[in-house]
């Protein structure tokens, strides 16, 4: 039996090894006590594959993942109620959003957007909130417990997964060229600035902003049965662009 149970945390191990090189961790960044969560409870050990951390009332310190200012504010859960596999196939085309950045800086951590939401090819609405880059993103386990995805797991989303994202071929979309909407450029969240500082904040805004309205849930950053991530396929959200007069970089 003894023996039995050395296999079986053997074998979670080897699983958690591979999750946390797939995700981007060199094998050199395992620390001491990565392994240290086998004597927890697997739950624990399935958090850290995520990239997950119990949530803490201290989070509140890095600025609220929304804030509402004007509009109709339906933003906040848009597409939680959807099939999100339906989403992920392409199959869904609205709900739309076009985040237009209207203040924005490198150095400053909370954003205030313009979403435009379509809801068809003729119809729209909007709405402006405050998100924030830092905010806590916090999943329910199965247990109903909280946990907050932490700095690996977001690096992830913001790189791998947002920068890596085109339009499906044969599907419409603007190209380079950025709009409000209805129709995605091509690449909806790579965009390009001469400063870097900027587009990464951007990506981390969007992110947030994606994570609260449900576009971009824990699921899609699970690793897939090769031990990569899944690649995200719905491109129903997307950065428009930059107002200049929002610039607080200046």
């Amino acid at each position: 039996m003894k023996k039995n149970t050395m296999g079986v945390a053997a074998g979670l191990a080897a699983t958690l090894f591979v999750a946390a090189t797939a995700s981007g961790q060199a094998p050199a960044e395992t620390k001491p006590g990565f392994f240290r969560q086998l004597g927890k409870s697997l739950k624990d050990a399935g958090q850290q594959a995520l990239g997950a951390k119990p949530a803490t009332s201290s989070t509140s310190a890095a600025g609220p993942l929304y804030t509402p200012i004007s509009g109709a504010g339906r933003i906040n859960g848009l597409y939680k109620n959807e099939d999100h596999q339906a989403a992920q196939m392409g199959k869904l085309d609205w709900p739309r959003v076009a985040l237009s950045f209207k203040e924005w800086g490198a150095s400053l951590p909370c954003w205030t957007i313009e979403a435009r939401i379509w809801t068809s090819a003729t119809a729209s609405t909007t709405e402006t909130f405050r998100a924030c880059a830092d905010a806590p993103l916090t999943i329910t386990d199965d247990l109903g417990e909280q946990a907050e995805l932490n700095s690996n797991a977001r690096a992830k989303a913001t790189t791998d997964l947002m920068v890596g994202l085109r339009v499906r071929p044969g599907k419409p979309n603007t190209g380079d060229d950025r709009t409000t909407g209805p129709t995605p450029p091509r690449e909806p969240f790579n965009v390009r600035t001469t400063r870097e500082g900027v587009a990464w904040q951007a990506r981390k805004v969007a992110l947030s902003a994606a994570w609260m309205s449900g576009f971009l849930r824990a699921d899609d950053l699970y690793p897939g049965p090769s031990g990569m991530l899944t690649p995200f396929r719905d491109t129903r959200m997307w950065i428009a662009g930059f107002d200049p007069a929002g610039n607080r970089d200046k």
